[in-house]
């Protein structure tokens, strides 16, 4: 009898497991084959560098964060900004199907984005980091003030941040070494992860469906998790422009930050605000990384600010 039980403990097992992975295949492969339809690769003599586009209006320049590419920002682009809008989606250095070069700099970064726009004849955009992608974007408006309208910083990495790796971001890095691991983890321990990618978990608990949704479409973007690991490690040897180098920058600018964020804590935002002359810093008391739970207020200020600076698209 204990045989019997056991070999029927052991079935139901493997048939628990075939149905897992049948599950993980069907969505890797939607996930893999999301990625190859909405985007095209650049190649110039400076690179090569991935872009998807998405929109009418005037042009935005995206730039993700980490664990993105140039799909997390169309879906940064939606959410914040809404129609009216050109969304030009890059994916950065070691991100999809942007290649990590050796000297991938900010600086190499940016002449890739002025590259890019020049490609499309676009002769200015407004230039839209979140995240880590903030480092990159306010080396452009630096490097090409001409090509720049104005510059949104949305919890947006202002400083080095190599020297001391929290141990949250170790862990998941550790994950995202598997596109399986990630997806498992997604799948059991969705509020946990949240909490280690700067969400705390009461934040996520306070959202209203349409927030929820947000923040679970934003995990999803991050499938599949492999062919963005190159550039998540890649990360912690960014090295922004100094304060005094930011003080040259003119461009009007816009910084939204919350001051729960855990993952890029609210000092960075003040640190962009003090060394970026023409820029105001919007607060937001909770919202963790990502503000997912003032996505209406961020983009009435984001509106409030393009219609002062004369480059407002339909709201």
């Amino acid at each position: 009898m204990k045989k019997k039980m056991l070999i029927g403990m052991v079935l139901v097992l493997l048939v628990l497991l075939i149905s897992v992975l049948a599950q993980y295949q069907k969505e890797m492969s939607r996930a893999y084959q999301r990625v190859a339809d909405g985007s095209q690769v650049l190649v110039t003599e400076n690179g090569e560098i991935e872009y998807g586009i998405d929109g009418e209006g005037s042009p935005v320049l995206l730039i993700h964060g980490a664990g993105g590419g140039y799909d997390q920002g169309l879906l940064m682009g939606q959410a914040f900004l809404g129609s009216g809008f050109q969304f030009i989606a890059v994916s950065r250095f070691g991100y999809l199907g942007s290649p990590l070069a050796e000297d991938a700099t900010v600086e190499k970064q940016a002449l890739l984005y002025a590259d890019l726009l020049n490609h499309l004849d676009v002769e200015k955009a407004i230039v839209f980091g979140v995240s880590a992608g903030g480092p990159s974007a306010v080396q452009f408006a630096h490097d090409y003030p001409e090509k720049s309208n104005a510059l949104i910083l949305a919890s947006a990495v202002s400083r080095y941040m190599g020297d001391d790796i929290p141990l949250s971001t170790k862990v998941v890095n550790t994950i995202q070494k598997s596109d399986f691991a990630y997806w498992m983890v997604l799948k059991t321990f969705r509020t946990q992860f949240l909490g280690f990618i700067g969400i705390p978990e009461e934040t996520y608990a306070s959202l209203n469906t349409d927030e929820k949704a947000f923040a679970d479409q934003m995990l999803a973007f991050m499938h599949p998790m492999s062919p963005r690991r190159p550039g998540n490690i890649h990360e912690a040897t960014i090295k922004p422009l100094t304060g005094e180098k930011m003080s040259s920058i003119t461009v009007p600018t816009i910084i939204l930050h919350a001051k729960d964020d855990t993952l890029v804590d609210y000092d960075h935002g003040a640190f962009y605000h003090t060394h970026l002359a023409n820029s105001q810093l919007i607060s937001f008391d909770s919202g963790g990384h990502g503000m997912a739970t003032e996505l209406k207020a961020v983009r009435n200020h984001i509106n409030v600010f393009l219609e002062e600076n004369h480059l407002k698209g339909e709201s």
